[in-house]
């Protein structure tokens, strides 16, 4: 099969958490973890197969410095001074890290597995020094469970109204004051060479003044004069602002339910050039923070069902155009495009969180891309690729494993634009017919695109109503089973609104699911800060991967090798009864009634 993506790792869709929001998110300290976190992080571990991605950072992390003493007697991990410059649109805090951070994220990572990304201050003036000193603490208290670090957080947009660089600062300057961090790092005892996560462009402000893409970056001799430290190149990309420009929800919302917004949004040259660079000098390219809008998003839109379909279909875009992971932001308690958000209080009791719609597209897209680390993705531009029913093939080793199908039409209930697709697979242009007899389905539901809390995959929920969750999944998880045959192919009925995962083999199915990875935790007492976990286990706590290390490592090394010479029987073709007939992909892949 031609047009398949690079492969692909069920971690692809991470977490980004504001760090000023960190403590809320984390917990208080070390040894005052927040239990519904590591509940979310362990559901999700056990449907990607392997360790979950955080970065914490954002622009709070653009001034931070490192303290070895608690900042108060309440031992929080981070110290916030509101930032009233007027240049910036967020009113984005400057924060202070307490070092027992590092050793929170170390205790997480005991029960998770999770690994981390980190941000270090690239703020004006420039504090070197600090950034060395942060980096050998990062990297000394993390080790191996430390991704990398970013270095600038939208630099683009630094010289906008001299918020953080004088005015009009150029590629040409940003690329030498790079360096001579990375000078410093190489002098100042930085183990790790190969660290720097950058550079983390994304809105190409003023093109024709100041260009400042990066393709503009990339031309201007990142990597040819750094390849060395950067470990992976990084972009930021929200749909549309909501930092006071006046957009309005419901008259954008139906653009998030069509498949040219995630298309669109990827349509530029610049984006294409770094994907090519990324493959061609083996540099990860992270789509490091994204959401349905910035500045928390919109209120009725990012928290809506609708959004949860778009963030499925802008992810697997995503995976399809060759980035290596999606990054996910989360704000505070007012912020709409959280996947879950704790509770408006100092403390956060168990079942008292609240899951956000995009947390299912995160459960849907882990078991898609699945625990294989070959999966390749292609978009099949189905039906004269329709803007209201995309979908998704994912094959592993040449083998056609899960086909995800979208259906963004709302049609009130009544099962009007629901659709029935069949896939075949083979028994085209003189192929031998090898679909199964039988496929799986699992679905993504709601009852509309509007809807906030009443949201099911494969039949399970986070809670029905705000302040309802621990983290832990609800349910019974309900698999499908679907009879296929030769002539009509496999039917998989796609509600409207829904998405549908099909898996096309038992082996694809237990790919996506780990049951050995679902470890939750319940409240071991209450007390001022709310829950906590046992000290004694927590005592023991610091390390690596746990006690499951072995049988499940942290690292990203692959179950098996990428294949990128598929055999000739593994054509696959999906149709549908209301669609428009189309040939794609010169004849591989085929739609029709």
């Amino acid at each position: 099969m031609t047009g398949l993506s690079i492969p692909q790792k069920g971690n692809f869709m991470g977490l980004s958490i504001e760090l000023s929001v960190a403590n809320q998110y984390l917990g208080r300290n070390s040894t005052r973890l927040n239990v519904p976190f590591l509940n979310y992080l362990a559901t999700l571990r056990s449907r990607m197969g392997m360790s979950p991605l955080v970065r914490v950072g954002g622009n709070s992390q653009e001034h931070t410095e490192l303290f070895y003493e608690p900042f108060n007697s309440h031992m929080e991990i981070t110290n916030k001074t509101l930032n009233q410059d007027p240049n910036s649109p967020t009113i984005t805090p400057e924060v202070n890290v307490w070092i027992d951070l590092l050793y929170t994220l170390l205790n997480i990572t005991q029960f998770t597995g999770t690994q981390w990304y980190l941000g270090l201050p690239y703020g004006y003036p420039l504090n070197v020094s600090g950034i060395v000193e942060m980096t050998l603490a990062y990297e000394q208290a993390l080790g191996d469970n430390l991704i990398a670090l970013q270095l600038g957080n939208e630099p683009d947009l630094y010289w906008v109204n001299n918020r953080d660089r004088p005015d009009n600062y150029p590629v040409s300057e940003y690329i030498p004051e790079f360096g001579t961090v990375v000078s410093a790092m190489k002098s100042g005892g930085v183990t790790r060479q190969d660290i720097l996560l950058a550079p983390s462009v994304c809105c190409n402000v003023d093109p024709k003044d100041n260009p400042w893409s990066i393709e503009d970056i990339l031309n201007g001799g990142l990597l040819t004069d750094y390849s060395d430290s950067v470990a992976y190149l990084a972009v930021q990309r929200y749909p549309y602002p909501n930092c006071g420009e006046g957009y309005q929800a419901d008259v954008i919302f139906p653009q998030y339910l069509m498949h040219n917004m995630s298309t669109n949004s990827l349509s530029g040259g610049d984006y294409a050039f770094a994907a090519a660079t990324a493959v061609t000098q083996n540099k990860p390219l992270i789509m490091f923070e994204t959401n349905t809008a910035s500045c928390g998003g919109f209120p009725g839109l990012s928290d809506s069902f609708g959004a949860a379909l778009w963030s499925v279909d802008w992810t697997m875009q995503l995976a399809y155009r060759n980035f290596s992971g999606a990054m996910f932001h989360f704000g505070g308690q007012n912020a709409s495009y959280n996947a879950f958000t704790p509770p408006p209080s100092d403390w956060s009791f168990a079942y008292q969180w609240t899951t956000g719609p995009v947390f299912y597209s995160m459960l849907m897209v882990a078991e898609a891309l699945g625990s294989s680390n070959v999966s390749q993705v292609i978009d099949l531009q189905l039906n004269d690729n329709s803007l209201y029913t995309p979908g998704y093939a994912i094959y592993e080793n040449g083998q056609p494993a899960r086909v995800l199908l979208i259906n963004f039409i709302d049609d009130g209930g009544t099962g009007t634009a629901a659709y029935t697709g069949y896939i075949h697979i083979g028994g085209t242009s003189g192929l031998a017919d090898t679909t199964p007899t039988t496929v799986t389905v699992r679905y993504l539901s709601s009852p509309s695109v509007t809807e906030k809390y009443n949201i099911t995959y494969g039949g399970q929920s986070m809670g029905g109503a705000m302040f309802e969750s621990d983290g832990r999944i609800q349910g019974e998880q309900q698999t499908e089973t679907v009879q296929c045959s030769a002539d009509t192919g496999c039917p998989i009925r796609v509600p409207a609104p829904g998405a549908a995962l099909v898996f096309m083999s038992q082996q694809a199915q237990d790919e996506s699911y780990d049951s050995a990875l679902v470890a939750t935790y319940s409240t071991s007492y209450f007390s001022e800060g709310g829950p906590t976990v046992d000290s004694q286990v927590l005592a023991t706590s610091n390390g690596r991967g746990g006690p499951d290390e072995k049988q499940h490592p942290l690292g990203s090394t692959s179950k098996g090798k990428a294949d990128g010479e598929d055999s000739a029987a593994t054509k696959l073709a999906v149709s549908s009864l209301i669609l428009a007939s189309a040939a794609m992909l010169a004849g591989a892949m085929l739609v029709r009634h």
